[in-house]
């Protein structure tokens, strides 16, 4: 993510305009959901139902954001893009269109609402919320799983012996990372004003640093690896989020166990949430035939059916408040840790400041790793967050 993609922009920039003809009888939209299957299959029936015809393309999780900003710089956007509901704060460098309220289900849930409003507009329509953190273990090679972090002292030596690692996540993601801070009590945002330099973030950073330097976790794992070592039974246990749930039941099976994150000694552990949101470019909102196609999608993904589908086919959580209850009332054993997960999760802000933060955290772990101090890593993110602000907000 942190390598120079200069060929990649220039190919990237070369599509843009090429395609942009090609665009003119259809609504673009562009995505990184790993169940992009859910997508395909949303997007599949709307065509056939509505006579309208949108075209999904999958990017790359890690990829998105700059491809959004670098084609909104070259006047390519696409029409529609699903994002995290954290690149709101970006609404100006996206160049997003304000969502009419009157689009707006009165059926949605409120906290889905929060997400997509900032500064007195909403800019995108939930479509699922989640995306959180959850404990996954392998049945085979553990019996009960663990609940809190330091149990994992007494299992690590016969697992390692069997050439099997306790834990794998990505652990340089800082999203993973933010669920220590709030278990300390922290957050990088409150309020709208970024919080890095905390007594938080240094119990936070200190624990980081233990569950690698005790080897529960592989310090180089990546997102990739992580998941493959779990699915050939190379990992005992595998954080990851509610994205990946369907995929790893139909993977695993009956050998698949899900728990609620474990505490840190008697802290308990809480993931950020947030949601998946359609947004909209300007320029597509501009032209009539697309703004009717765009509020026909819109209107499309919030009826009760379809947030049904979705749950159905992803086990992505519905934004539709009647959805959402009824599936909460009988839940699967398995879907019902991932709704009691999300119960206690920490709402992600959706402003600006939040999208600074995840880069002074990014920025500030990378000197952490080579071997800065927890006090002065923390006083170092709060200052890359502060200056990057400043640019960002100043006149």
């Amino acid at each position: 993510m942190r390598k120079k993609r200069p060929f990649y922009h220039l190919l990237l920039l070369c599509l843009l305009s090429c395609c942009h003809s090609l665009r003119a009888q259809q609504l673009e939209l562009w995505h990184s959901q790993q169940a992009g299957y859910v997508i395909d299959q949303v997007i599949a029936r709307f065509n056939q139902e509505s006579g309208h015809q949108v075209r999904a393309l999958q990017f790359e999780p890690d990829k998105i954001k700059a491809d959004i900003l670098l084609a909104a710089q070259a006047k390519g956007l696409p029409d529609l893009m699903l994002v995290p509901s954290d690149f709101i704060g970006l609404y100006q460098q996206m160049r997003l269109s304000p969502i009419p309220d009157e689009w707006f289900s009165s059926e949605l849930m409120n906290n889905a609402l929060h997400y997509v409003t900032l500064d007195a507009r909403r800019w995108g329509m939930p479509m699922m919320q989640g995306n959180h953190l959850m404990l996954f273990y392998n049945k085979a090679l553990v019996s009960a799983p663990v609940t809190r972090w330091q149990q994992l002292a007494a299992i690590t030596p016969a697992l390692k012996a069997k050439g099997v690692y306790p834990v794998s996540w990505p652990y340089n993601d800082m999203y993973y990372f933010a669920a220590f801070l709030h278990t300390f009590g922290g957050t990088p945002v409150s309020k709208g004003r970024i919080t890095l330099d905390t007594p938080a973030m240094v119990q936070a950073l200190e624990a980081y640093r233990t569950v690698a330097s005790e080897q529960w976790i592989d310090p180089d794992c990546d997102y990739d690896t992580a998941l493959t070592r779990f699915n050939e039974g190379k990992s005992a246990y595998l954080i990851n989020g509610d994205w990946a749930f369907n995929d790893l039941v139909k993977n695993m099976g009956d050998q698949l166990g899900v728990a609620l994150l474990p505490d840190w000694q008697t802290r308990p552990m809480h993931s950020m949430s947030g949601a998946y949101v359609i947004t909209a470019s300007r320029k597509a909102m501009e032209e009539k035939d697309r703004r009717d196609a765009i509020q026909a999608l819109l209107a499309f993904i919030q009826r009760q059916d379809i947030q049904q589908f979705i749950y159905q086919q992803g086990s992505l959580l519905p934004v539709n408040q009647q959805v959402f209850t009824t599936i909460s009332r009988h839940p699967t054993p398995l879907a019902k840790v991932l709704l009691e997960q999300f119960t206690v999760t920490i709402p992600m802000p959706s402003d600006s400041a939040m999208s600074i933060a995840w880069q002074a955290m990014d920025k500030g772990f990378e000197r952490f790793k080579e071997g800065l101090g927890a006090p002065e890593t923390a006083r170092y993110m709060q200052q890359l967050a502060d200056q990057q602000y400043r640019q960002v907000t100043s006149p």
